[in-house]
């Protein structure tokens, strides 16, 4: 089945219900990306939560549009937030997003925007789920190494584990990225849309040596990490990523400890702080524009929290 730009089934854009709510998200990703430059993976996120809004608001027509008001509005983000706390802000940033799209396109009368709610967030509440040392060895070692699909994924697992790569860096690696003379590797990171080299390790080095020796199928695809199946040789998405991680987390017994390919990320980020490592030195890696992004991981920093905690009381301080 083909797929469109964004790396999703044609057959499977439908899924609001009638034709006007499917054109309407289509012209909505199509602002998203062309007017305001989101990347792929940002359009895809903010699509999946307006298509739930279409569908929870029954949108089927225009005219259900202009009727919206800014009680039902504010009901309905609270509503979501409430449901999916850790996703309340991005319901919210979103819902603000498409209401700016639909006043510019002339199919709401008012700004709206303004009508939904601010959610409550605290910086640094939440610890950053990590994976010890033998965990993250058990993950990247659970494909079979023995067969041309093992390959690949072994690779694309160290790439995230050792190397932190999010899957999108990782999606869009090629084959001119790669320097064994040098053992680094040269990539254009997606998000930040700046390059990095990155020095491999040697476990790294080898398990790609392996599969362009043994495991990459002959294609004509400049990509370094493509399909084993048809259409093969199309370079591979953040999607198969995903998949591919959550099929391997589940095989080892770890699939309610790992959400997705960011767990590389913040695993690789805990070990570094808890070895010394700076967070400039950690942002600097994981490609951080801002240091505040990387100062969650001050608060897995076991060795420097232990110094500068109190002691507990004893009998004497407690009765005193």
């Amino acid at each position: 089945m083909m797929k469109d730009s964004l790396g999703r089934r044609r057959g499977h854009r439908r899924t609001c219900g009638d034709s006007f709510a499917g054109d309407l998200l289509r012209r909505y990703e199509a602002w998203l990306t062309g007017v305001r430059g989101l990347a792929s993976n940002s359009v895809l996120r903010h699509s999946a939560l307006i298509r739930d809004m279409l569908r929870g608001l029954r949108v089927r027509h225009r005219r259900e549009l202009t009727a919206w008001k800014a009680e039902l509005i504010e009901r309905y983000v609270s509503r979501q937030a409430r449901r999916c706390p850790p996703s309340g802000r991005l319901i919210a940033s979103c819902t603000r997003s498409f209401l700016r799209f639909l006043l510019q396109e002339g199919l709401i009368p008012r700004d709206l925007a303004g009508a939904v709610p601010r959610c409550a967030y605290w910086r640094l509440a939440p610890l950053p789920q990590t994976l010890r040392v033998r965990e993250v060895r058990r993950l990247t070692e659970a494909p079979d190494a023995s067969t041309p699909l093992g390959l690949r994924n072994r690779a694309i697992l160290l790439c995230l584990g050792e190397l932190g790569l999010r899957a999108s860096d990782v999606a869009g690696l090629e084959l001119n990225t790669i320097d064994f003379t040098t053992g680094v590797l040269r990539l254009r990171r997606c998000k930040e849309r700046e390059g990095a080299v990155l020095p491999m390790t040697p476990r790294l080095a080898a398990a790609l040596n392996a599969y362009l020796r043994r495991g990459r199928p002959t294609c004509a695809s400049s990509s370094l990490f493509v399909l084993h199946r048809a259409p093969v040789g199309k370079s591979i998405s953040t999607k198969i990523i995903y998949e591919m991680v959550m099929t391997m987390a589940t095989r080892v017994g770890l699939r309610d400890r790992v959400g997705g390919s960011h767990v590389f990320r913040r695993s690789l980020a805990s070990r570094m702080i808890n070895a010394g490592a700076t967070l400039k030195q950690i942002a600097d890696l994981l490609g951080h524009a801002s240091l505040n992004t990387t100062s969650i991981y001050a608060k897995v920093d076991l060795r420097t929290l232990s110094r500068t905690a109190l002691p507990w009381p004893g009998r004497r301080e407690v009765c005193s």
